[in-house]
C-alpha cells in the first residue's frame, strides 16, 4: 500500500494472482492498474487471463465461454498503446492460429514486422512457433534466423533482447535436433552458449545433440554444466540420467534421478526413468514404490502407469496390471501406449480376440501412435491378412516418417511376400530420411518432420493454443522430457 498508484506493482501482483490460481483477484487488479495507466504489458496479461479463464457470467451457472471480441480488443488496445510491442503481436498472432486461421495469425505478425518492433526476438520467436505448429519446418528456421540476425544487430549484455535471443537460439536449435540435422543443430546451441554463457537450456540443447552424435564425455560435461546452471533444470537431470542407463553406468543414472528428484519432485519423467531402470535390473519392489510415489505427486503423468502395469505384467500379476492400465486410459485415452500394454495383457490372458480390437480401438483414439500401426499390422500378418498390414504401416509411415521399426517392419512384410520391386522403393524413401553418417543432414529430414507435425495438427486443442500463446509471449517453452517407452520392455 505504499505506492497504491504504481500501475507496474498492480500488474506484478496481478500475475502473482494468477499463477495462485486466484483469477478473479487477478483480473480485478489488471483492471485497477489500467484504471491508473493503459500499459500494453497489462492488457497483454488481461487478454492472456481472458482467453484461458474467461470471466463468469453473474446470471448463469454455466461454465464461462471465451470472449474472443474482447480477447481481441485487449490486444488491439495495446497495440494502440504501444505499436511496437512485441510480446502483444507474439500473443494475439498465437491466438488467431486457433480463433482466426492461419492466414489472420500471420496478419498480425506481419503488422509487428512492418512496426519495427522494440523486441525483435519476441516477434520472431512466435511467428516461427506458429509456423512450426502447422508443420512450417522451412519457414520456420527462415524466421528464426532471421530475428537472430536482428538481433545481434542491437544487443547487448545489458538489454533484455539479450536474454529474450536465448529463445531463438533454443527454438533453432530444436528445430534442427527434430528433423535429424544434429551438426547444424550442435552449431546453434554452440553459438548461443558463446554469446549468452551459462543458459542451461542451450547447455542441455547442446548436451542432446552431442548424445545423437555419440560424443558421451562431451555430453556429460554439457550435462553438468546445465545443472550447475540450474539445479532445478529437471529434464536436464532426466536426460542425463537415461543417457548413463542405455550406456549401463546403472550407480551414476540412480545418483543423477536421485539428485533430480531431490531438486524437483513433482516432474514425472524423471520418477518414471528411475522407476523403470530399477525394474530393468529385477529391483521390483523398488522400481512399484517409485511409480508409486510418481502416482501419487505427478498423477497426471501416464507412461508411469504404463512402466508399473508393464511390470506387472511381466511379473505375472495380470489384475494388477490391468488395473493401472485401466485407469491410464480413463485418465487419457489419447496415449497410444496404455492401448499397446493393454492388448499386451489380454495376449498374456490368451483373449486374443480382445487383441486386434485393443489396437483398433487405440488408433481411433490415438490416430498419430506410430506403434500402434506396426503392432495392429503384426496382428493383420498373424491372421495372414497381408494387403491390410501393408495398408496399416504405409499409413503409420505418414504419420511418422521418423519411426525406423515401420521401415524395418514393412521391409520384412515385402520380404515374407517376394516384392523385390517394393523392397527397392523402401529402400530409397528411407535413405531420404536417415543417414548414416550423422554430420550429413538426410536429404528428406526437415520434410519428414513438417509431414509428421501437420498429422498432428487437427489434433491439437484450444488449451495446448492458450498455454503456447503464454509461453512463446513470455517464457522460453522447454523442450519435452524423452519418456521412457514402457512397451521396451514387454517380451
Amino acid at each position: 500500500h505504499r505506492f497504491p498508484l504504481d500501475y507496474n506493482l498492480l500488474q506484478a501482483a496481478g500475475k502473482m494472482e494468477e499463477r495462485a490460481g486466484n483469477f478473479t483477484a487477478a483480473r480485478a487488479l489488471y483492471t485497477e492498474s489500467l484504471s491508473i495507466r493503459a500499459s500494453a504489458p497489462t492488457l497483454v496479461s488481461k487478454a492472456l487471463l481472458e482467453l484461458k479463464h474467461p470471466s463468469p457470467v453473474s446470471t448463469s451457472t454455466a461454465i464461462p465461454t471465451t470472449n474472443i471480441t474482447l480477447v481481441r480488443s485487449l490486444f488491439e488496445e495495446a497495440l494502440l498503446v504501444n505499436p511496437r510491442h512485441g510480446p502483444a503481436y507474439n500473443a494475439y498472432g498465437v491466438m488467431e492460429l486457433k480463433h482466426g486461421g492461419l492466414n489472420k495469425s500471420r496478419e498480425i505478425f506481419q503488422r509487428g514486422i512492418a512496426a519495427n518492433c522494440a523486441d525483435p526476438a519476441s516477434l520472431y520467436h512466435g511467428y516461427a512457433k506458429v509456423e512450426l505448429a502447422v508443420g512450417n519446418v522451412d519457414k520456420a528456421r527462415d524466421l528464426l534466423k532471421t530475428g537472430l540476425n536482428e538481433i545481434i544487430k542491437t544487443d547487448s549484455i545489458a538489454t533484455a533482447q539479450h536474454e529474450r535471443s536465448v529463445f531463438l537460439h533454443h527454438t533453432l536449435g530444436m528445430l534442427e535436433l527434430n528433423s535429424h540435422r544434429v551438426s547444424d543443430a550442435k552449431s546453434v546451441f554452440q553459438e548461443g552458449i558463446k554469446r549468452h554463457g551459462n543458459s542451461s537450456q542451450l547447455l542441455l540443447g547442446a548436451a542432446l545433440a552431442e548424445v545423437r552424435l555419440g560424443n558421451e564425455d562431451a555430453a556429460r560435461l554439457l550435462f553438468e554444466s546445465s545443472v550447475n546452471a540450474d539445479r532445478k533444470h529437471a529434464h536436464a537431470w532426466q536426460a542425463w540420467g537415461v543417457m548413463e542407463m542405455r550406456a549401463g553406468n546403472y550407480a551414476e543414472a540412480k545418483t543423477l534421478f536421485e539428485c533430480g528428484i531431490q531438486s524437483c519432485n513433482r516432474h514425472g519423467a524423471l520418477w518414471q526413468a528411475y522407476g523403470y531402470m530399477e525394474s530393468m535390473m529385477g529391483n521390483l519392489d523398488i522400481a512399484r514404490t517409485l511409480f508409486a510415489a510418481c502416482v501419487e505427486k505427478c498423477p497426471k503423468h501416464i507412461p508411469t502407469y504404463q512402466s508399473w502395469a508393464t511390470l506387472e505384467l511381466k511379473a505375472g500379476n495380470l489384475l494388477q496390471a490391468k488395473r493401472l492400465i485401466s485407469e491410464a486410459l480413463t485418465r487419457d485415452k489419447s496415449e497410444g501406449g496404455s492401448w499397446l500394454v493393454a492388448a499386451k495383457i489380454e495376449e498374456k490372458c490368451e483373449n486374443i480376440g480382445l487383441v486386434g480390437l485393443l489396437l483398433r480401438r487405440g488408433l481411433e483414439c490415438a490416430p498419430n501412435h506410430a506403434e500402434l500401426y506396426a503392432a495392429l499390422a503384426e496382428n493383420e500378418v498373424a491372421r495372414g491378412k497381408i494387403d491390410s498390414a501393408r495398408d496399416l504401416l504405409e499409413k503409420g509411415l505418414e504419420v511418422d516418417p521418423f519411426h525406423a521399426p515401420l521401415y524395418h517392419s514393412l521391409a520384412e512384410l515385402e520380404a515374407r511376400v517376394f516384392n523385390l520391386e517394393g523392397l527397392a522403393k523402401l529402400n530409397q524413401r528411407a535413405a531420404a530420411v536417415f543417414n548414416n553418417n550423422a554430420l550429413v543432414p538426410p536429404a528428406a529430414s526437415s520434410q519428414a518432420w513438417a509431414k509428421k507435425i501437420k498429422s498432428k495438427r487437427t489434433r491439437m486443442l484450444s488449451g495446448e493454443i492458450a498455454a503456447l500463446a503464454e509461453r512463446v509471449g513470455a517464457e522460453q517453452a522447454d523442450d519435452e522430457p524423452d519418456e521412457i517407452d514402457a512397451t521396451e520392455a514387454i517380451d
